[in-house]
Formats: C-alpha cells, structure tokens, sequence
C-alpha cells in the first residue's frame, strides 16, 4: 500500500498529524483538508496520478518556514514532506505524483 496515496492520506482530514521540525520540536497539526486537484486519480501511461493538496493548521505560538518537515501519523509513517506557508498558521503539503 502507498501511505502517501489519495486514498490513505484523505481519510487524515479532521484529525491532528505530528510535526517535527529541524531542531527535533514536535508539534501537533491538525489537517484541516485534503483537496484532491485537477487530474487526481488518473492513469497515464499506465502509471494512477495523484495529485492533492494537504491543508494544515498550526499551533498559534509557532511558525514554520518553507521547506522539509517530518510528519508522521500512524496510518502514513514518519515521512519527510515540503510544506509551504498559506496564510496565518496554515500551511499546504502539494502531493503530485506525475511531475
């Protein structure tokens, strides 16, 4: 099974995911949505796309800056993840498996 599927990773949206950052703090980030995107689900070239986007929410006393985060959950893994500030303590994860 791939933890990092459309499948595994929407049934996430509503609950918290741990995040860790590159001083080794921890911090619990609730996944507000996953938005699944234009193409999602497709097969091309025999190969099923995936392509959605994860939306987090932080903890209102930190800030993480753009790039690489350990996120890890039970039903996905420890797996490193590049993370991009949305707004006021919202941040995306892009899953994009055709690029």
């Amino acid at each position: 099974m791939n933890v990092l599927s459309w499948e595994n990773v929407s049934k996430l949206a509503g609950s918290s995911v741990q995040l860790i950052d590159g001083a080794e703090n921890e911090y619990d980030v609730l996944v507000e949505s996953v938005r699944e995107e234009a193409g999602n689900q497709t097969t091309i070239d025999g190969r099923l796309v995936e392509h959605y986007t994860m939306v987090l929410v932080g903890p209102e006393d930190a800030e993480f800056p753009q790039g690489n985060y350990l996120i890890s959950h039970p039903s996905m893994g420890q797996q490193i993840l590049y993370m991009l500030v949305a707004s006021d303590n919202r941040y995306t994860i892009v899953i994009n498996t055709e690029a």
